[in-house]
């Protein structure tokens, strides 16, 4: 019984690490639309976002069916809570993309190039925050949880360069100021998607710790 229960709490970090997978898939998607111009990243992000949404339901109902198939101990009782919690922030996270997708659709539409290298390396930290705080989930690894934490004030230094510099921009070039304001937008959804893996990380800490730590 113990070993079928195992193998089950081992298949929810699959499902999880694929939604994180998706997840990813999404700010990739985005990401690329920003340097590429691509006309198809609002459709694509909003496939993926319908299938976060699922995975978000399947996960959370195979979480209420471990939780009642037998009495959890504590440590499963914390992993299968964390999952319930991951599992919100990564479908925000799906929203978050194709918040982003639409106004850099928007952007292009009026003929406007997005130049922003600093916010596409956000969406790459991002990303890398995402994969980073689920492994350290599936792995029960502490150490990598916090490492996410810590990329977090990276994420925000670039975040605040990069209002700086818009600013900057608006007061230089009030023609600029429409665009310039909704870069800040994007590059603000941005930092919202690294507080999401943060919060991530912070559940993954929990699980092996049994302490919780404050969330964004």
């Amino acid at each position: 019984m113990r070993k079928n229960y195992d193998n089950e709490l081992q298949e929810l970090g699959k499902l999880l690490t694929e939604m994180a997978f998706a997840a990813e898939d999404a700010i990739d998607t985005v990401t690329s639309s920003l340097e590429d111009l691509n006309s198809d990243a609002v459709a694509e992000t909003q496939t993926i976002t319908k299938t976060l949404d699922q995975m978000e339901r399947d996960i959370e109902n195979r979480c209420l069916k471990l939780l009642l198939r037998q009495q959890p101990v504590a440590r499963d009782l914390r992993t299968i809570s964390a999952a319930l919690k991951m599992v919100t922030d990564l479908q925000r996270i799906g929203d978050q993309c194709a918040n982003v997708a639409e106004m850099a659709h928007l952007l292009t539409n009026h003929g406007r190039v997005v130049k922003a290298e600093d916010i596409r390396a956000m969406a790459q930290k991002a990303g890398v925050m995402v994969k980073q705080s689920i492994a350290a989930y599936v792995d029960q690894n502490a150490e990598s949880a916090q490492a996410v934490v810590r990329m977090d004030d990276e994420v925000d230094e670039l975040f605040l360069k990069v209002k700086g510099e818009l600013i900057n921009s608006i007061l230089g070039d009030r023609q600029e100021a429409d665009q310039s304001i909704d870069l800040i937008i994007i590059a603000k959804y941005f930092e919202r998607i690294a507080d999401h893996a943060v919060n991530i990380a912070q559940w993954a800490t929990y699980c092996v710790t049994g302490e919780i730590q404050p969330t964004n």
